[in-house]
């Protein structure tokens, strides 16, 4: 641990659903880890409106499991009302973290308050916007926490498309940020392997429980000689995923994993 807090400004979104438990469990664990969490920024929600997003998750789950979608989102905002926070904000109010709401990270009159706020990492978690030029340099370290093993699952959604491809674990990377996205050098990988029964929600979950856990750990290294170097990506071979749509979860289904 370094001899003062480890600064951290995140921008993410918040989604009722997982980025909350990480920043639950990234809370807890910087606390005795040396990290402050300076700020949490909070992005529009896969930077689309209520409709588009519902629609988009509706193509994914089917009616069905949309609906008990919408019930365990009902049941996160009633979490949130009577004291047991599930969302990003609710959980950053509960911690006294302060939020700001930002149309886009790559506003150049927010960056600039960055360095005179002795900001030391920018830290993308879930982020849906892609990171500028002034962005990506508005910070000593900016890096970016992604559930999967790269560039094997550069994209959107990677705990989805490991157990697609049938994988045995997933493993959530941290790596630099650089402008082609998810292709920057990696700092640590954390492989998390898959449980019998588990759904495709499940994982996304414990995935975003234990980069909450292992990030926070990591940037408590920073500035010490236990800071592990950097490797490049070998971008050979390569692909960038999409957001899936629901044949791609009928395919997941058919294979046996649940979705919920």
């Amino acid at each position: 641990m370094t001899d003062r807090s480890v600064k951290v400004v995140a921008v993410t979104q918040d989604d009722p659903f997982f980025t909350g438990r990480f920043f639950d469990v990234f809370l807890t664990e910087g606390a005795r880890a040396g990290v402050e969490l300076v700020e949490i920024v909070l992005l529009r929600n896969f930077n689309e409106s209520r409709g588009a997003l519902a629609r988009r998750f509706w193509n994914l789950y089917g009616t069905v499991d949309f609906a008990r979608l919408l019930g365990r989102y009902a049941a996160s905002r009633l979490a949130d009302r009577f004291g047991r926070p599930k969302s990003v904000a609710a959980i950053a109010a509960r911690r006294g973290v302060p939020v700001r709401h930002l149309a886009t990270i790559n506003d150049p009159a927010y960056l600039a308050t960055l360095a005179g706020r002795g900001v030391d990492v920018l830290l993308s978690v879930a982020a849906p916007e892609i990171f500028r030029d002034a962005a990506l340099a508005a910070a000593p370290h900016v890096l970016n926490v992604h559930s999967g093993r790269l560039p094997r699952f550069r994209g959107m959604m990677p705990t989805f498309w490991a157990l697609e491809q049938g994988e045995r674990e997933v493993v959530v990377t941290v790596h630099t940020m650089v402008a082609k996205l998810d292709a920057g050098a990696v700092v640590a990988e954390f492989p998390m392997p898959l449980l019998p029964g588990e759904s495709a929600y499940d994982v996304s979950a414990r995935a975003k429980e234990l980069g909450g856990r292992e990030v926070a750990r990591l940037l408590g290294r920073l500035g010490t000689p236990d800071w592990p170097a950097s490797r490049p990506l070998d971008m050979s071979g390569q692909r960038y995923f999409k957001f899936p749509t629901g044949p791609d979860a009928a395919r997941l289904r058919a294979a046996g994993t649940a979705m919920l």
